[in-house]
């Protein structure tokens, strides 16, 4: 970290760098996998748990019966409670009660435990423990292959504990278009039936206008996402993206596709995709004359280490090929040829009385397919190696703080073993961090960032919307880089603004962003950015 040591001087970036045609997929890295969580509902059984009169019984010894996965042992205390006494029927009631709870205890939510009518002529009573085990899957619903599929290794004959239960639920839910709604355990007869409300939508899609772009490239953009699921298998899902300017479509044209699927009930996802970006800056760009593309492909493969409402982590194994070229007045002034593999980790959980989700990945350069060498004169970074190593991370944190009132904390770091070229450098500016400043006004080799923001939740405000947040923010940080690499600096900016809810699907976002440390590229001063965006789902 010796690189970021104290407050760097701004070093100037050229207009390559600027108007780098990778920045359209600057949204696409800040996706996290989805937020919303299926509850589990884990209501008691109504059943009748005794069917004693009101004689008493001299009960000596008690055996629990029906026994799977727990032991005699797991019952010991409560079976001394009520050994070698005499019982009446709220005794026995009491005595099935906790025979049922402690099972519960041990994770099998739906145990249940029932003293049926029995001699006692040896003084022996005996309870009968059902620990829960599921004998049928019952979709209310879309009943999708892809659900059941997902749910039919809790039908195995073995009683279900809370973490399995909520495991298979959430990898089935975790399929894109699939939402399941209350679980929940039933008892008909002899028989344990799990009940799932389910909704699988075939198609989704949004589209966005904002004006967030910079003046060379926007600053209007126009995005729209199209998401089809089940097409091909039960569980796949297929995503497209487009992205341009709808005032200059000429200063950029992004189009991005993935295709993905789930190959295993443990949840295991295997993925494809493809980008190409084109830009032609304009605006005081005009008169050089550049025109930028890249063309990215890549294969990923998931798998949920663990998955409950409290702790979730995957993990990611990827490679991935990049081709960048930007010319200048016709003649190629920029080439880089970028394979690499990465390993990752995200997790998710409830901690620290909030919720937070962070990312951690290992990034390595390859010396292969004719990647960019050092000391190429067509590389964005002579100095940079094809076999660098990148570890970066994130993450971002919730936490309520009064019934309307929401705190959330984010950053963002990357430490690099060598000089990177520019896609794989980490930059300052855009729509995460430093929202005063344009996308990637200072970048580095190494940076850390991080940005503070308190909300407050106004719920039908004036009677006209559904909902509004409104909210103020603060964000800082600092990039560097190694030998003799250019734009570094530190930023720091703030602002505030409000995200309504219009209609169901349709949202509206301003926000005021100020520049703290320095002139923003586009008007060379600290005027603020108003940022506004205009969602549409469908």
């Amino acid at each position: 970290m010796v690189a970021l040591a104290g407050a760097f001087p701004a070093a100037a970036q050229d207009a390559l760098d600027r108007t780098d045609p990778t920045q359209a997929e600057a949204d696409e890295k800040a996706q996290p996998i989805g937020d919303d969580e299926t509850r589990i509902d884990t209501v008691e059984i109504d059943v009748d748990r005794t069917v004693f009169d009101d004689t008493r019984y001299d009960v000596g010894a008690i055996v629990v019966e029906g026994l799977v996965a727990l032991s005699p042992q797991d019952f010991a205390d409560i079976v001394q409670d009520y050994s070698a006494r005499t019982l009446g029927a709220g005794e026995m009631s009491a005595l099935s009660d906790r025979i049922a709870a402690r099972a519960r205890e041990r994770g099998f939510i739906f145990a249940n435990a029932v003293i049926s009518p029995q001699s006692l002529s040896s003084g022996v009573l005996r309870v009968s423990l059902d620990e829960g085990v599921i004998d049928e899957i019952r979709i209310e619903g879309d009943a999708d292959p892809a659900i059941l599929s997902q749910l039919e290794p809790l039908r195995d004959g073995r009683p279900v504990t809370l973490a399995r239960l909520e495991r298979h639920i959430l990898l089935a839910d975790d399929i894109s278009g699939i939402r399941l709604r209350s679980p929940r355990y039933e008892r008909e007869g002899e028989r344990g039936v799990l009940i799932v409300e389910a909704r699988r939508d075939r198609f989704s899609g949004r589209a966005e206008l904002a004006n967030d772009g910079s003046q060379p490239i926007g600053p209007l953009r126009a995005r729209i996402d199209f998401d089809a699921n089940g097409l091909i298998s039960p569980f796949d899902e297929i995503d497209f993206t487009y992205s341009t300017v709808p005032t200059e479509p000429g200063e950029l044209q992004y189009l991005a596709g993935r295709y993905s699927v789930v190959v295993s009930p443990q949840g295991t996802e295997v993925s494809f995709g493809a980008s190409y970006s084109a830009t032609h800056p304009g605006a005081y760009l005009a008169d050089r004359d550049i025109f930028g593309k890249s063309a990215r492909v890549s294969g990923r493969l998931r798998h949920p280490l663990r998955r409950s409402r409290g702790f979730s982590i995957w993990v990611d194994g990827e490679l991935e090929f990049r081709d960048l070229r930007q010319d200048r007045f016709g003649a190629l002034a920029r080439h880089d040829r970028i394979p690499v593999a990465r390993l990752g980790f995200y997790s998710r959980a409830l901690m620290l009385d909030g919720a937070i989700r962070g990312g951690l990945t290992l990034s390595q350069g390859l010396d292969i397919l004719d990647a960019t060498q050092q000391g190429d004169p067509l590389a964005s970074r002579e100095d940079a190696s094809p076999d660098f190593t990148v570890l970066s991370g994130w993450f971002a944190w919730e936490r309520a703080l009064a019934s309307s009132l929401e705190l959330a904390l984010a950053g963002r770091g990357q430490l690099s073993s060598t000089p990177l070229l520019i896609t794989e450098d980490i930059g300052l500016g855009g729509n995460s961090f430093l929202r005063g400043y344009d996308f990637s006004e200072r970048s580095g080799d190494n940076g850390i960032m991080g940005s503070a923001e308190l909300r407050y939740d106004w719920r039908n405000p004036l009677g006209m919307l559904r909902r509004a947040e409104l909210y103020a923010f603060a964000d800082g940080g600092v990039v560097g880089n190694l030998e003799d690499g250019r734009g570094s600096g530190s930023l720091a900016s703030s602002g505030g603004g409000i995200r309504t809810d219009l209609t169901r699907n349709l949202d509206l976002d301003l926000e005021l962003a100020f520049p703290l440390t320095g002139p923003r590229y586009d008007t060379d001063d600290k005027s603020p950015r108003f940022n506004v965006a205009v969602t549409q789902s469908f």
